[in-house]
C-alpha cells in the first residue's frame, strides 16, 4: 500500500496528498534514478504529505540485490527509479 502511495503522490505531481499517506510516520526508499532526482521527489512528497522519507541511493543492480537479500525482511517500503527489466525480472522468483 505504501508503494502504491508514494508512486500515486509523484505521479499526481504532489498536488494532493492522499490520505493513507499522511497517516505514515515515515518511508524508506531505495532510489535507483539519478541523486538529484531522488534529492527532489523526496523532498517534493515530504513537503505534500508530512511523511519523512529516508532516502538509500543505490544503482538497479544494487537495489535488486538488497531487495532480493532483505525477501524476509525488508528494510525498504519502496523501490524507485531504475529500467523496467529490473522490476520484472525481482518479481521472479529464482
Amino acid at each position: 500500500m505504501r508503494h502504491f502511495l508514494f508512486g500515486t503522490a509523484l505521479a499526481a505531481g504532489l498536488g494532493i496528498a492522499p490520505i493513507a499517506a499522511q497517516a505514515q510516520a515515515s518511508l524508506t526508499i531505495y532510489c535507483s534514478i539519478l541523486e538529484e532526482q531522488c534529492r527532489v521527489g523526496v523532498a517534493a512528497f515530504e513537503k505534500a504529505t508530512g511523511t519523512k522519507v529516508t532516502m538509500v541511493r543505490k544503482s538497479t543492480g544494487e537495489a535488486l540485490a538488497q531487495i532480493r537479500a532483505e525477501a524476509s525482511n525488508p528494510r525498504a517500503d519502496v523501490w524507485w527509479g531504475g529500467p523496467g527489466d529490473s522490476h520484472i525480472q525481482g518479481r521472479k522468483k529464482d
